[in-house]
């Protein structure tokens, strides 16, 4: 006799299935489409992308939804020798304050 049989029998078995089933076995009774999703034929959803420039958001067909990193700008400084800094990492870059100080 195992453990479980041990303590559980057929009518506690039945009365844990049923109580299984009715947290898990649901489903919608309807869905209702917005700006941004889409229902067709009542069962089937889409998402719809906005095609602004902007948008990181998009869908490659095939492969899904997925997100695209921004397209970082480089920043250029420097005074006799240059540093491109391209957005990858974060950089402190020190500021002349004006002063002078003899040695």
């Amino acid at each position: 006799m195992s453990l479980f049989s041990k303590f559980v029998d057929y009518s506690g078995l039945e009365h844990l299935w049923e109580r299984i089933t009715q947290r898990y076995d649901k489903k919608l009774d309807e869905v209702k489409g917005d700006d941004t999703i889409q229902v067709q034929d009542k069962d089937k959803l889409s998402v719809r992308i906005s095609d602004k420039k902007d948008n990181l958001l998009s869908i490659d067909t095939g492969k899904g939804l997925y997100a695209s990193r921004p397209v970082l700008s480089k920043l250029t400084f420097g005074a006799g020798k240059e540093y491109v800094y391209d957005g990858t990492e974060d950089v402190t870059v020190p500021v002349y304050d004006g002063s002078y100080h003899e040695n």
